[in-house]
């Protein structure tokens, strides 16, 4: 009898010991997503200083911005709107890579398209719609765009018009 009465102590301990394990998991996936709420970034968020090394340290102004990361699987949703002083859309030419909106290459399309999902969620109507980025209004810098296949799994992007000295920043990671 001893020895059965320890096997069920043991049993009980170990019921214990999972019901713990499992409800602090619970617990903490809780905390996670429910604290997950956009905030802002500032002018020494180090997306905003490559922004501005981008257009050559022209003087910029910080005018919105939504930032929501942190959550345990690394989904980030940054972007930002900044006036800059002398936006030259000669200037914008000379640096490679960029793209008007009405020529965007098939990898841009695609990487267009997935920042769309950002663009769809709300928090962001300052942005440009996809339409008017695909303007000859609008231009593309594509700062990183990491793939799977064919479709991006990560874009970051500014996205430029000048007619109003407006860039935006986009990075979208899901």
């Amino acid at each position: 009898m001893s020895n059965g009465l320890s096997t069920r102590k043991l049993l009980t301990a170990f019921a214990i010991f999972v019901a713990v394990i499992v409800g602090t998991f619970m617990f903490l996936v809780a905390v996670m997503f429910s604290s997950l709420e956009p905030t802002t970034i500032d002018e020494s968020d180090a997306d905003y200083l490559e922004l501005q090394r981008f257009f050559r340290h022209a003087p910029t102004e910080l005018m919105q911005s939504h930032l929501l990361e942190g959550s345990w699987t690394g989904d980030v949703e940054k972007a930002f709107a900044v006036r800059v002083v002398g936006m030259d859309t000669e200037l914008l030419w000379q640096q490679q890579g960029v793209v008007r909106g009405d020529r965007l290459t098939p990898e841009l399309e695609y990487a267009v398209d997935f920042i769309g999902n950002l663009l769809d969620s709300g928090y962001v109507p300052w942005f440009p719609t996809l339409e008017e980025i695909r303007r000859d209004s609008h231009y593309v810098y594509p700062v990183m765009i990491v793939t799977q296949g064919s479709y991006p799994d990560s874009a970051q992007m500014i996205v430029m018009r000048p007619f109003d000295d407006m860039a935006f920043f986009a990075f979208l990671k899901y």
